[in-house]
């Protein structure tokens, strides 16, 4: 008797295991990024969009109007200087990469363009567009920040 027990118990919580796993994973997506240079180097490996396309289709625009009229691959080349027009285009070339980094099925990036992503990163399109909107300078350069890093994980790509 005492050996159905605890083959019971073995049952038990490997099915408690089995049910708590796809919560576990649907955030837990992976720990790979490429870089704006990658991916500006790389246009045919792009998902989704082509290097014409307005970075303000998937972002909107800020509000200096520094990125009135940017492509994704004038993003990627990169730009930055003083003020929030500077910060709008130093988050544009880290916005631009994590877009394409989340768009292709080969690589396991921790964010998710529409939903939330690894360790609680919020939806990639709507956290750029709330810190573009905030018209603060320290809170686009903050986000420009995580995503860079987020950005030089390791490309797993060729």
């Amino acid at each position: 008797m005492k050996s159905v027990k605890i083959g019971l118990v073995g049952v038990l919580a490997g099915a408690l295991v089995g049910l708590a796993a796809p919560t576990a994973t649907a955030n837990d997506i992976g720990r790979e990024g490429c870089t704006p240079g990658y991916w500006k180097t790389h246009t045919d490996s792009w998902e989704e969009m082509t290097p014409g396309e307005l970075f303000s289709s998937r972002f909107r625009s800020g509000t200096s109007g520094a990125l009135d009229g940017l492509t994704f691959l004038q993003a990627l080349q990169g730009g930055g200087g003083p003020g929030v027009a500077g910060a709008e285009l130093i988050l544009a070339r880290a916005a631009a990469a994590a877009y394409l980094n989340a768009a292709h099925e080969g690589l396991g990036y921790p964010w998710r363009r529409w939903e939330t992503g690894l360790d609680g990163r919020g939806p990639l399109i709507a956290t750029v567009r709330a810190a573009l909107a905030s018209g603060d300078r320290a809170t686009i350069l903050d986000l420009a920040s995580r995503l860079d890093a987020d950005n030089n994980l390791g490309c797993p790509l060729s």
